[in-house]
């Protein structure tokens, strides 16, 4: 898949600007996006442009969110938009790829890191969030896998796609957690962890 182009890092952070205002979803989307860069080096990623491939797809992963929320809109409407400013349809579809409803086959690398780490992200900072130092320095992957098995506790977060995350990517959970916890240490001032 080579057609379009790839967006440049300031593009992507652009784009995910100009359609998201939630500081929440920025900040997610920052999150998702070292997440990604860190998975792309475990799948033995070594081209920069490659990584930053990765990358871009964690930035932009869920741009559209905030205008299209619900599974008719989200993904489809981004989708769009994307193709519409001629970017890459590799990209497209990995982010598109990163819901179950969007019944997208999970075949590479960068499309099954994707689902990985969506919804664990999102799951780990609400984990530090209740954490007495609120830092996620402080967070052990044994508190992630308690909270996971809370069903009241960050109730809009679907297990399955933790689950079923770590799967795709072949890690087992607990040491698919610790490792996105360390990608995400460098960055956890920028993204308020």
């Amino acid at each position: 898949m080579t057609t379009g182009r790839w967006p440049t890092r300031d593009e992507a952070r652009d784009l995910l600007w100009e359609f998201t205002q939630s500081d929440a979803l920025r900040k997610h989307g920052r999150a998702v996006e070292e997440a990604m860069r860190a998975c792309a080096r475990r799948a033995g990623v070594t081209d920069p442009e490659e990584i930053e491939h990765w990358g871009i797809v964690g930035l932009l992963h869920d741009f559209d969110y905030e205008q299209n929320p619900t599974e008719d809109t989200h993904l489809h409407v981004g989708g769009r938009i994307l193709r519409e400013r001629g970017y890459a349809e590799e990209m497209v579809e990995t982010i598109q790829s990163h819901a179950d409803y969007m019944n997208i086959p999970r075949d590479t690398g960068m499309k099954k890191a994707i689902y990985a780490c969506d919804e664990l992200v999102g799951f780990i900072g609400a984990c530090v969030k209740v954490r007495p130092t609120k830092k996620i320095a402080d967070l052990p992957a044994s508190s992630v896998v308690k909270r996971l098995k809370d069903k009241a506790f960050a109730r809009s977060v679907d297990r399955s796609y933790v689950y079923g995350g770590a799967e795709a990517v072949g890690v087992p959970l607990e040491e698919h957690i610790a490792f996105l916890i360390e990608s995400l240490k460098p960055i956890a001032d920028e993204i308020g962890l």
